[in-house]
């Protein structure tokens, strides 16, 4: 497949791209990205997105991912001129992908996957990709084990956070509160069971929609109710959520109501 790249230089892309594809009058987009750092999508995904992507994580973004399309089907945009924009502003490469039929999500898929690959091998020709080191070539001395392990799991993390936060960025507001009010569900679960490890990973999720959404849906108040395993957190957290709900759908009164309520419980 040859890429077309209307901005950026395809000996040269940045390891992030918008792509479009043309489907009769309408333009379908998505978003290409290269992380730095290969990682295992099934292990570092939060478990609720990894459970909601199922065999998807798998098939379009591998197994060993250092390469990925988020969504892995092209959405519907308003036009090239805006993606144009979007991607100046971003410092994005912009490229055009080509035709699909709209309706046929295999067939965009498979067309979306192929882009990867061919993005991600124009890269790795570019040299922007330099030869890993695997941790059991390291010479022995030059530093402990313990600590390559351990910057081998900071840099995995560090990886599934900019992937998280890669996918809730593409979602409009109200996607991005359904994403908060299942989360919240999750962490209630983890509390309850003591799950440690679930806890860090529900909460990183939840402080990533956090840095998304404007601060009049009082995320911050949401993730600390979510956190907080007593009947009352439990209350609080579900006021705030639905508070949320009732401000993207600016019904004001009822908003005033649970904000009331609130401040009882508070």
């Amino acid at each position: 497949m040859a890429l077309t790249f209307e901005l950026g230089d395809a000996s040269a892309p940045r390891g992030h791209a918008i792509v479009y594809f043309h489907a009769g009058a309408d333009i379908l987009a998505t978003y290409v990205l290269i992380l730095p750092i290969t990682m295992d999508m099934g292990k570092y995904l939060p478990p609720l997105l990894a459970s909601q992507l199922g065999g998807m994580a798998g098939d379009i973004m591998g197994q060993g991912m250092s390469s990925f399309a988020a969504p892995p089907v092209p959405e519907k945009v308003e036009s090239i001129d805006y993606l144009d924009k979007l991607a100046r502003a971003r410092g994005d490469d912009l490229i055009a992908g080509g035709n699909v039929v709209l309706g046929d999500i295999a067939a965009a898929m498979s067309e979306t996957a192929e882009v990867v690959q061919e993005y991600n091998a124009l890269y790795e020709q570019s040299g922007g990709i330099p030869t890993a080191i695997p941790l059991g070539d390291a010479q022995q001395g030059d530093t402990p084990q313990g600590d390559l392990r351990a910057v081998d799991e900071r840099s995995a993390n560090e990886g599934g956070a900019r992937v998280e936060h890669v996918l809730f960025e593409l979602m409009n507001d109200r996607e991005k509160l359904g994403e908060m009010s299942k989360l919240v569900g999750t962490m209630r679960f983890a509390t309850e069971r003591n799950d440690e490890t679930l806890i860090e990973e529900t909460d990183a999720s939840i402080a990533a929609l956090e840095r998304l959404l404007p601060e009049h849906y009082w995320a911050d108040k949401v993730r600390a109710a979510a956190k907080d395993a007593s009947a009352d957190g439990a209350m609080l957290a579900q006021l705030y959520v639905e508070r949320c709900y009732k401000l993207i759908d600016e019904d004001f009164p009822a908003v005033e109501q649970i904000e009331k309520k609130i401040t009882d419980l508070t």
